[in-house]
């Protein structure tokens, strides 16, 4: 908690130093009665792309706009994190963020603070943009954010490691087909494995709530249609259970992961050489600047995340969309530069170089994208399974709720049926206060 706290102080001071440095650069340029450049202040986690990206749109409009990152990066922020920081800054009016990104769970949190864009973006515009890709871009009929890009929940394996097996090429179809979690268990009791057999984030955030939701989604993808954040259920039982049972009765995983978030996961399951991982799609490219071990990652293949017998091969919608802050100045020029970040070439760019999905509808149709990137087909059968988390202006504060008592749970502190009843009567009662 002490490091959350330290790394949440050090962005505010951040944000509170560029504001500082914004605002005397300002009164030198006027003093001195010079052109201004216009400053756009972007925050978001700046991968590869957003680098090559930001320094392009730089290059084409030097002397009139500049775009200035504020990075989050994945070593130093946990989303949550993240967005306590950012929420932080818009409740100060703003300053120092014209343009920033959220997590796509985020957008009803943060529509209060957000320009709405249905002025900007005509409906010729919106149509170019996929479905999955628009879910959470709106509040109250009010389109307030637009999708940068996507991610989804895949499962990761060691073929290196795979290709040893008994039967490994009947596993790998198995695998690459829809496997169950009884199927999954067997393997497991089969193998004769002492390194990690199965490794997910587990610790008490947003990224365990995304492993849950993925065993209740499958079991039934209009839960919350039907139920809401009620998880007193079978469904919710079963899903809960196994994540128990994965750590606690079939050793499929060390108990070391009620600590890990995705960054140490990942960091854990290369260096002890697992065989299993759940993660985004991303992770080819999430960690290409991390000190892991660039061999063994050559060797990961991504397949789907097994699901109960009876139940869906889903995948859960991830991704980060861009909103405007309604107190920035420069709604004019972040506007062209949202735009800029949309076009076909400046979303093949976070395809290729940094793994996210393209959220424009051409890209999984037109056969000059189909043939330069094949691995693309591939692609639009895992956003067919897309489901997708609740749209809900408190879920953050649920999030918070639910991750607590999953994690209580998994670390055997509380009975599956007692986490799940206090998870749900904590959300009640947030609701009756909130009413």
């Amino acid at each position: 908690m002490k490091i959350g706290r330290l790394k949440q102080r050090w962005g505010l001071f951040f944000l509170m130093l560029v504001t500082i440095t914004y605002l005397a650069v300002n009164l030198l340029e006027s003093q001195e009665k010079v052109s201004k450049v216009v400053d756009i202040y972007f925050a978001d986690r700046m991968t590869t792309a957003h680098r090559i990206l930001i320094d392009k749109y730089n290059r084409l409009h030097k002397g009139k706009v500049r775009v200035i990152p504020i990075d989050f990066p994945n070593s130093d922020f946990s989303t949550n994190q993240r967005k306590e920081i950012v929420a932080r800054s818009l409740r100060g009016r703003g300053d120092g963020i014209d343009l920033f990104a959220v997590d796509v769970i985020w957008v009803e949190r943060f529509a209060k603070w957000a320009e709405p864009l249905n002025k900007y973006f005509s409906k010729s515009e919106q149509s170019k943009l996929l479905n999955v890709a628009m879910k959470y871009c709106y509040y109250d009929s009010e389109l307030v954010a637009i999708p940068l890009d996507i991610s989804q929940e895949v499962m990761y394996y060691r073929k290196d490691i795979l290709d040893k097996f008994k039967d490994s090429k009947e596993i790998t179809r198995e695998l690459e087909g829809k496997m169950t979690w009884s199927q999954f268990i067997k393997l497991r009791s089969e193998a004769n494995l002492s390194n990690p057999f199965y490794i997910f984030p587990a610790a008490d955030y947003e990224g365990l709530v995304c492993v849950f939701m993925n065993q209740l989604l499958s079991l039934d993808p209009h839960y919350f249609e039907r139920y809401g954040f009620n998880f007193r259920t079978v469904d919710a039982t079963r899903s809960l259970q196994l994540l128990v049972d994965f750590v606690n009765k079939y050793k499929l995983s060390p108990p070391i992961i009620t600590n890990f978030t995705e960054l140490p996961s990942y960091a854990y399951y290369i260096q002890n050489n697992g065989l299993f991982i759940w993660g985004w799609q991303t992770y080819d490219k999430d960690f290409e600047n991390s000190p892991f071990d660039a061999k063994k990652q050559d060797e990961l293949c991504r397949v789907p995340i097994p699901h109960f017998k009876g139940g869906k091969s889903v995948s859960l919608i991830g991704g980060w969309d861009l909103m405007i802050s309604k107190f920035s100045d420069k709604k004019k020029e972040v506007i062209d530069f949202v735009k800029f970040l949309l076009s076909e070439k400046s979303q093949e760019t976070f395809y290729a170089q940094s793994a996210y999905f393209p959220v424009l509808k051409t890209f999984y149709n037109n056969p000059k994208y189909l043939k330069k990137y094949p691995e693309l087909i591939k692609d639009k059968k895992l956003l067919d399974r897309a489901v997708f988390r609740p749209n809900n202006v408190e879920y953050t504060k649920f999030s918070k709720i639910m991750s607590y008592y999953f994690n209580e749970a998994i670390e055997n502190k509380l009975s599956v049926k007692d986490a799940l009843r206090k998870c749900t009567f904590a959300i009640r009662a947030d609701k009756l206060i909130l009413q």
